[in-house]
């Protein structure tokens, strides 16, 4: 028996509660996120992160939405914890590779290769696709957002390195029945386009083991994702 019922606001915190979230600590993730922002060596590069740093809207949106409507890091906080993983895996990877490899491409097109999801999915009723999402996508609005930040960036960026930013989020799916828009095509993109399938997967089969009745039985049911 309902004696009452009124409208609320639900804040952040509310939603944290009411949906699948995060375990681990937003701020804290965000933070290591803009430290390793701040270490990437060229202006250029630290100029145009502080673009995007600086939209204030697009940062609380980006702490906030889930990285997929059920795949994979589906919570709230799972895009900054798939992005924040993302960055430790290349920070660490990177340095194998002896140089050959550009350290600030890298993890620039990591931090930017999923944020059109913020605008992609929507979170305050459940996770679901926006219209933006239905119409536009995560990818080609990352590459659009790209193109209007880099132009007011000082001092601009260098030679073809927007274009290679772009290559990394048209590409970042790998495939185009994936979604690709282009075929990865520096070893940067390649290396984040591995690396996110890398963390995608990996976190859909921890997430299956961790269902219940998952533990107790020979297998989980079948990850579609990993189609397993």
């Amino acid at each position: 028996k309902i004696d009452s019922i009124e409208a609320v606001d639900v804040t952040e915190a509310d939603m944290q509660q009411l949906l699948p979230s995060t375990e681990h600590d937003i701020e804290a993730m965000f933070g290591h996120v803009v430290e390793l922002l701040h270490s990437m060596e060229h202006p250029a590069m630290r100029a145009l992160a502080e673009i995007y740093l600086a939209d204030e809207e697009l940062m609380r949106r980006f702490r906030m939405a889930p990285a997929a409507m059920a795949m994979h890091h589906a919570w709230i906080g799972g895009l900054l914890e798939h992005t924040h993983q993302l960055m430790c895996l290349a920070d660490a990877v990177v340095p194998l590779y002896r140089g050959a490899i550009d350290r600030d491409i890298v993890l620039m097109g990591l931090f930017i290769h999923d944020l059109g999801k913020t605008v992609e999915l929507t979170w305050e009723k459940g996770f679901d696709y926006t219209a933006e999402g239905n119409l536009i996508g995560h990818i080609a609005r990352g590459a659009i957002w790209l193109e209007e930040k880099a132009a007011t960036c000082d001092p601009p960026l260098p030679g073809e390195t927007l274009r290679v930013l772009q290559n990394i989020i048209l590409s970042h799916h790998g495939e185009p029945e994936y979604g690709a828009l282009r075929p990865p095509s520096t070893p940067e993109a390649l290396l984040v386009s591995q690396l996110d399938n890398l963390d995608a997967k990996t976190q859909m089969a921890i997430t299956a083991l961790q269902q219940p009745g998952a533990v107790d039985g020979l297998f989980t049911d079948k990850i579609w994702g990993l189609n397993n």
